[in-house]
């Protein structure tokens, strides 16, 4: 399973400071710098079809908006703080 700091690299080098970023935009982001292994790939819960991975990077979101890391809109943007 890939770590949640391995996430966190990967959203950090690709989150732009000018404009937000959708949760999908995020998603390829990761999809195509993290190698995902087939832990990431199993359902986030039972009877899901939703990979565990991107339950992981939604909560890595989380944690670092309230760190202060990253902004959102409150719409499902992120960005990075200038």
């Amino acid at each position: 399973m890939t770590h949640q700091e391995d996430l966190w690299t990967a959203i950090r080098a690709g989150l732009p400071h000018d404009r937000w970023l959708p949760l999908a935009d995020i998603y390829d982001l990761v999809a195509q710098s993290v190698t995902l292994d087939a832990e990431d790939a199993d359902p986030q819960v039972a009877g899901s079809a939703v990979p565990r991975w991107k339950r992981n990077v939604r909560n890595v979101l989380q944690t670092r908006k309230r760190r202060g890391d990253i902004l959102w809109d409150g719409n499902a943007g992120y960005r990075l703080p200038r």
